[in-house]
C-alpha cells in the first residue's frame, strides 16, 4: 500500500516537472538572466525548427543578447559541422575565432569567435557561442548565445576585447554544462 501511494506520488512530480519544463520552454534563464521566446520557425516563416530568445524589452530585429536553438535535420555530425564552421570563420574578414574544443566521447563541440558588424549606423561586435550536439531524433541541434557590444572608438575595442577575453572560458561551460531547451513549435503574436 505505502509503495503504491509513494509511486503515484513519484510520478505525479515527475508528470508536474515535465509539464513545467515543457512549459518553461517560452522563457529560458541563462546567466542569471531571463529571456523570452520572440521567434519560432513559424513566426520567421523558415523550414527548420528554430527558437530565438531575448531579455524582456528586445526582439529579434533589435537585440544586445541573445538565445538561439536550432534543429538542423539534415546534418548527421555535429563535430564535422562545428568544424565547417570553423572553416567559414577563419575565412570571414569580418570575424575573429576564439576557441574551439571538440569532445569526440560526447559528440559535442563548442566554438566561440567575434563577428565585426553595424547597425544603424553604430559598430558592434558580436560575441557568439555555439554548442553543436546531436539531436535525439534526427539531425544536430545547434545551441547559441550571443551578446552584441557596440563601440564608438578605438580604446572601446581594447576594453571590449579584454571583457571577451576574460568571460570567454566561463560562457563556453555554461552553454556546454546547460541542456538545450527544447524547441517550440508555434505562431507568436
Amino acid at each position: 500500500m505505502l509503495k503504491n501511494i509513494l509511486n503515484v506520488i513519484s510520478l505525479t512530480l515527475l508528470i508536474s516537472l515535465a509539464c513545467a519544463y515543457a512549459a518553461g520552454a517560452n522563457e529560458v534563464k541563462f546567466d542569471n538572466q531571463d529571456f523570452v521566446l520572440k521567434a519560432t520557425a513559424q513566426s520567421l516563416n523558415v523550414p527548420n525548427a528554430l527558437n530565438e530568445y531575448f531579455p524582456k524589452g528586445e526582439s529579434h530585429d533589435h537585440w544586445t543578447k541573445m538565445i538561439g536553438v536550432y534543429h538542423i535535420p539534415e546534418e548527421k555530425d555535429p563535430i564535422k559541422y562545428a568544424e565547417e564552421i570553423d572553416k567559414d570563420i577563419e575565412k570571414a574578414e569580418n570575424c575573429v575565432l576564439l576557441k574551439f574544443v571538440k569532445n569526440n566521447k560526447t559528440d559535442q563541440a563548442v566554438i566561440s569567435y567575434l563577428e565585426n558588424g553595424q547597425e544603424n549606423g553604430q559598430n558592434f561586435f558580436t560575441y557568439n557561442v555555439y554548442k553543436y550536439e546531436k539531436n535525439p531524433v534526427k539531425g544536430i541541434t545547434e545551441f547559441k548565445y550571443a551578446i552584441k557590444y557596440f563601440f564608438k572608438n578605438n580604446d572601446e575595442i581594447v576594453k571590449l576585447a579584454q571583457t571577451v577575453k576574460n568571460e570567454n572560458d566561463k560562457y563556453m561551460t555554461m552553454l556546454i554544462s546547460s541542456p538545450i531547451p527544447p524547441i517550440v513549435e508555434k505562431e507568436l503574436n
